[in-house]
């Protein structure tokens, strides 16, 4: 009789279960605090610093945004291309435990390394360097994680399993990301930004390898079907021959599993676009509409905890219809913030309250005082733009021809990205928005759309970027989780116990695959027009993935499944 739910398990079984669930709570940081919050937009900073907001090669233009997705391209391809071989051995030989703990090392061990950017000649470049080989560590790391999930649960508590892990995930990793947030806030006015940002980085990596001896230390390894015995003495050369061989006969037999091909192949097109949304959700706040990186940890800090909710909201819908219904709702979630995403754009400077430098005449001297300037830092960008206006800051006095050149110089400079505003006065009433400020769209194929919504419902509602983007991570907090639980539970219920390690190795191939066409396809689209279009064609995968799902038949897949655990296991016996 099949167990009903979690609390019908004997204690032995729970407490592993809640060892597996620990490991998402500590890597799950990485993900967080690491690939959303901190890393894009840390490196965005220091890319610019650098570089200034574009760099031409080869004819190609690359923004700080496009290069991050490069690295991250290039990084989980190289997982793509190596767990499968792993996978399969790990099914032969005892060794998916020791194959996690090698990645959560890895990936571990160069997070903490990120803190060192700062004492090299090239900060941004060793930074990509320690962000690609820890997200190899990352990725590597999830597919001997999600392996494990069929040994330790039964199929039809897969989904309520696999929606825990993922809250304890959230939750964990929003943890980690609040202390993050608050040392940022608390010194974000003084000279240790960068430290603390490089601290807060390296903290990811301790974070991620001291909660996960927890999990090893509790977690035991799966029971292995050997039907090679003399595997155990192979040379790693002879070793490696043999996951290849593997690889081979799984590719020639994988017409026996129609429902795991049909899947895999929708698995690629729906996680392609919502990793590539995801992954690029920091970089975009922070090139494209200018948030402040404390407030995108804040959002972020609010999705990983309403997400956490989401997982088992969905869990519970996935029991009341079934788990491919529940997946359809959440796809279809995405879709619409996508939709969202590609709207958001800074309102328009309203009254003389909300420009960046505000000079307000003074009658009896007959000149202007800055009463308001923005807060520029020290990057080589910043520094150039403030060369270029004298260093004009907030307590500044201007004469007339001074306040005249600055406003000309905000419409006229090609790198700026501010707007300034003459109240009273010779000049008065004169005002200016430089060429790179963020509420200017451009002549983008899509940029009506922004415009459209930014007259509807963000001017009406007085509703800036914050609030926008705030609100979007709500919508991303109730949808995340649930399509992240499910796809994993849905693979785990037609996948066979006994060949784990192997078809979940195809599932993280399909899944670190689909981190590299999405973000390659991002960068392209970008260079030949912009960051919204780009946005734009990550729906389409995204679709294309829903609809190919409905090909997917969950129950024979199933059947399928459990024939195949009894075909191994008479192998064996």
């Amino acid at each position: 009789m099949a167990t009903a739910k979690l609390s019908d398990l004997p204690t032995s079984d729970r407490k592993i279960i809640r060892a597996w669930c620990m490991y998402d709570w500590a890597n799950s940081a990485f993900a967080t605090s690491g690939i959303v919050a901190i890393f894009p937009v840390y490196f965005v900073f220091l890319f610019k610093d650098a570089l200034g907001d574009e760099a031409i090669l080869w004819g190609f233009t690359f923004t700080g945004s496009s290069v991050w997705s490069l690295a991250a391209a290039s990084s989980t391809a190289i997982v793509a291309i190596t767990t499968p071989i792993l996978g399969i051995i790990a099914d032969r030989i005892a060794a998916k435990k020791i194959l996690l703990w090698t990645y959560t090392i890895v990936g571990a061990s160069c997070t903490i390394l990120t803190f060192f950017s700062a004492y090299t000649p090239f900060a941004w470049i060793w930074l990509l360097i320690t962000f690609g080989i820890g997200n190899i560590g990352f990725a590597g790391s999830l597919v001997f994680y999600n392996s494990f999930l069929p040994h330790i649960a039964p199929r039809n508590l897969s989904d309520e399993v696999s929606s825990r892990g993922f809250a304890y995930g959230y939750v964990g990793g929003g943890l980690l990301l609040l202390i993050h947030l608050i040392l940022n806030l608390l010194l974000s006015e003084s000279s240790y930004v960068d430290l603390i940002t490089r601290f807060s980085l390296a903290s990811i990596g301790v974070w991620w390898f001291g909660w996960a001896l927890w999990t090893f230390k509790v977690l035991p390894e799966p029971p292995t079907i050997n039907r090679y015995p003399q595997t155990l003495k192979l040379t790693a050369g002879q070793v490696t021959k043999f996951g290849f061989t593997g690889i081979a006969n799984t590719l020639r037999d994988i017409t026996r599993f129609r429902e795991i091909l049909i899947y895999l192949v929708a698995y690629l097109l729906f996680n392609d676009g919502l990793q590539t949304v995801m992954g690029l959700a920091g970089a975009f706040a922070a090139d494209t509409l200018h948030i402040p990186l404390a407030f995108n940890m804040a959002t972020i800090l609010i999705i990983q905890f309403v997400a956490a909710g989401g997982a088992m909201l969905f869990s519970v819908l996935a029991r009341h219809t079934t788990t491919k219904n529940a997946l359809y709702v959440s796809l279809i979630g995405w879709v619409f913030i996508v939709l969202f995403g590609i709207a958001l754009v800074p309102l328009s400077p309203a009254d003389t309250r909300n420009y960046d430098y505000r000079l307000e005449y003074v009658e009896a001297r007959g000149n202007y005082l800055v009463t308001s300037a923005p807060d520029l830092t020290d990057s080589q960008t910043d520094q150039a733009w403030s060369a270029k206006t004298d260093n004009i800051e907030k307590g500044s006095i201007l004469s007339k021809k001074d306040s005249a050149r600055l406003l000309t110089t905000l419409e006229y400079e090609q790198e700026s990205r501010y707007s300034a505003v003459a109240i009273n006065g010779p000049i008065g009433g004169r005002q200016s928005i430089g060429i790179s400020h963020p509420s200017l769209l451009g002549e983008g194929p899509i940029d009506w759309w922004p415009s459209l919504i930014r007259s509807k419902v963000w001017a009406p509602l007085s509703l800036g970027i914050g609030y926008q983007w705030l609100l979007l991570g709500l919508f991303v907090g109730m949808v995340m989780g649930g399509s992240q639980a499910l796809a994993r539970s849905l693979f785990t219920k037609i996948s066979p116990e006994t060949r784990s390690g192997e078809f979940f190795s195809f599932f993280g191939f399909m899944s670190r695959a689909s981190s590299v066409f999405g973000p390659l396809l991002y960068v392209f689209v970008t260079g030949v027009l912009d960051t919204r279009s780009a946005i734009l064609s990550i729906l389409v995968i995204i679709i294309a993935g829903t609809l190919v799902l409905r090909w997917v038949n969950v129950e024979s897949g199933i059947k399928t499944a459990i024939a195949e655990d009894i075909r191994v296991r008479k192998l064996e016996n």
